[in-house]
């Protein structure tokens, strides 16, 4: 081996090479050239009393003694040919941050067995005696109260390529060389043999590759770790591998991880396996998405939470049951919803809310019920249209439209007859066209003709709107009476006859 010295500084430029994430190419290379020094001798690197020991001997090596004492490091022991992944964790844990487990804590789950830690202030366990195909060096032994260095999960684009190649050539599973592997092959792994011998090491990694997707806010590798998971549970049939797959998954599910996959629950592209995970988790899945419900500040948002809700069997009568809740935003927010998709099963909930304090709350009610449109939404919407706020009874006209609102033309019409309000009056109007049933047609064809000479006279504005809502309803009745009309006596009922004629002769 190289001299203690050129040592201490080969291994202090391989870990500033670690540190740098922009020097990729640099770091494979020294890298290389480190684990070279190790191939026929090991070393043991030490903090002690201020000074840096490379194999008892004191070196000069202010940073690397620096890195050491900032990780509350007192002693590394590297045998002889260490496994190159146990290698690259040890350089990893020394350029990272420290953070709650120090770095024999945080890599001895990796299943190292070879290179050791040993700690400043405590002792970890003994590591795993070597495997006797590669015995370490008697200097590299670690001692009775060394800890065994294990790994961070990390993605494969941070794995030098000399790991992986020799994680390739090896042709026995250890947890070292798993922990060297990428997400997409320890998925993969999982799918074609979901009751392999090495279940609970592959997802002892995954677990770890998820902590950091979740620190590093990588919600489509979280997305591919739990789906992954989820789906080869599925496929095992063993109650004891089954259990296995349980704990690991009870380990995963938190708070945390739920709403990071609601939030991709409507994409298009993440949405069969966000609702996988989502539905796994049952109730509290429901409860995650619920909350996010209640907080989203648009529709847009809001119906992308619903439709993962209504992927859920729990989650269709929780929503209707939410609209029942003492936060009239949130009241309002599920209305909008259940207007917006038409939720024929909220309308009893709904029709219980035309009572609230706040008008907000009944102008949001009043359309989703007139978006649903249903028979059983008529009575309901009669009692919005005589609402005291000429809002609440503007959102009902406009929500109405198409013909599966043919239950809402009577009430719209007895409407007409009490609304006092133009605008609403207007809106009513046009709601009826959009309409387009028989009984909305006969209405309209009233409305547009001009009355009696003396007494009900009706205003030209109101006959306009009246031609207006003819022309959306489109139907043969609809375009007789405007054919009719284009002679009228009123030149803007007149003109307005004509102009919708053309309109539908265009289209």
């Amino acid at each position: 081996m190289a001299t203690p010295e050129h040592f201490a500084a080969s291994f202090a430029r391989t870990l500033d090479l670690f540190r740098d994430p922009g020097a990729k190419e640099e770091q494979k290379t020294q890298f290389r050239t480190l684990t070279g020094m190790l191939k026929v001798e090991g070393v043991t690197i030490a903090a002690h009393d201020g000074k840096l020991l490379v194999n008892d001997t004191a070196v000069d090596g202010d940073t690397l003694l620096q890195r050491l004492e900032f990780h509350s490091v007192k002693e590394i022991a590297i045998p002889a040919d260490p496994p190159l992944g146990e290698m690259f964790e040890l350089l990893r844990g020394l350029a990272a941050q420290p953070g709650e487990e120090d770095i024999a804590s945080r890599l001895r789950a990796s299943g190292a067995t070879r290179v050791s830690v040993r700690m400043q202030t405590f002792v970890f366990g003994t590591p795993l005696a070597p495997p006797s195909a590669a015995p370490p060096s008697p200097r590299a032994n670690p001692g009775p109260d060394a800890a065994a260095a294990p790994s961070v999960a990390r993605d494969a684009d941070d794995i030098p390529d000399i790991v992986r190649e020799s994680t390739a050539q090896s042709s026995g599973f250890s947890p070292a060389a798993a922990a060297t592997r990428s997400t997409g092959d320890l998925i993969a792994q999982l799918k074609d043999n979901p009751d392999g011998p090495h279940v609970g090491d592959v997802l002892a990694v995954l677990g770890r590759q998820l902590e950091v997707a979740m620190k590093t806010k990588r919600t489509t590798q979280v997305l591919t770790i739990v789906a992954g998971i989820v789906r080869a549970e599925q496929q095992v049939s063993d109650a004891s591998r089954r259990r296995q797959y349980s704990i690991a998954l009870k380990r995963m599910y938190s708070k945390a991880l739920l709403e990071a996959i609601a939030n991709v629950a409507d994409h298009p592209t993440d949405r069969e396996d966000a609702l996988l995970v989502l539905r796994r988790a049952g109730e509290d899945g429901v409860e995650v998405l619920l909350d996010l419900l209640v907080a989203a500040p648009t529709i847009d948002e809001r119906r992308g939470i619903f439709m993962a809700l209504t992927g859920m069997k729990e989650g269709t009568d929780q929503l209707v049951h939410m609209l029942g809740h003492r936060q009239w935003f949130v009241v309002r927010n599920v209305a909008e919803l259940a207007g917006e998709l038409g939720l024929e099963v909220a309308v009893p909930a709904l029709a219980q809310q035309l009572e609230h304090d706040d008008e907000r709350v009944r102008k949001a009610v009043a359309l989703a019920l007139a978006k649903i449109g249903s028979s059983s939404a008529a009575e309901p919407l009669r009692r919005a249209l005589r609402d005291k706020s000429a809002e609440v009874r503007m959102q009902a006209a406009l929500g109405v439209g198409g013909r599966k609102s043919n239950a809402l033309a009577m009430p719209l019409v007895a409407a007409m007859e009490e609304e006092e309000d133009e605008t609403v009056e207007r809106e009513l109007i046009l709601a009826l066209g959009r309409i387009g049933s028989t009984a909305a047609v006969q209405a309209l064809i009233k409305f547009a003709q001009p009355g009696g000479r003396l007494f009900g006279r009706k205003p030209a504005a109101l006959r306009a709107t009246a031609v207006e809502a003819l022309r959306l309803a489109a139907t043969p009745a609809a375009v007789g009476t405007l054919e009719g009309l284009t002679d009228d006596g009123d030149k803007q009922v007149r003109n307005a006859a004509q102009s919708a004629l053309a309109d539908l002769k265009r289209k």
